[in-house]
């Protein structure tokens, strides 16, 4: 028998889409934001440079989006008796 996969569990999908938001208008550095880095790398000129920097942008997306998905439905179970 398969495990669920978490991607079909929509229960948490809210929690992940909010923690990506979260996580991609968070600070990242005293005086700068996650999301002007991403629009700065958009802008990078050699074609392969930016697409190997959007597969690392959408990989930590997601990453950080599942992570906080995660730790809220984790947290859900916790708080039930």
């Amino acid at each position: 028998m398969m495990t669920k996969h978490p991607a079909n569990d929509w229960k948490w999908a809210d929690d992940a889409e909010e923690g990506f938001v979260d996580w991609f208008n968070d600070f990242y550095g005293r005086f700068s934001f996650r999301c002007e880095y991403f629009y700065g790398d958009c802008e990078v000129e050699d074609e392969k440079t930016r697409k190997d920097l959007m597969y690392k942008w959408i990989h930590a997306s997601y990453v950080a989006g599942y992570e906080r998905g995660l730790y809220g439905k984790l947290e859900e179970q916790q708080d039930t008796p």
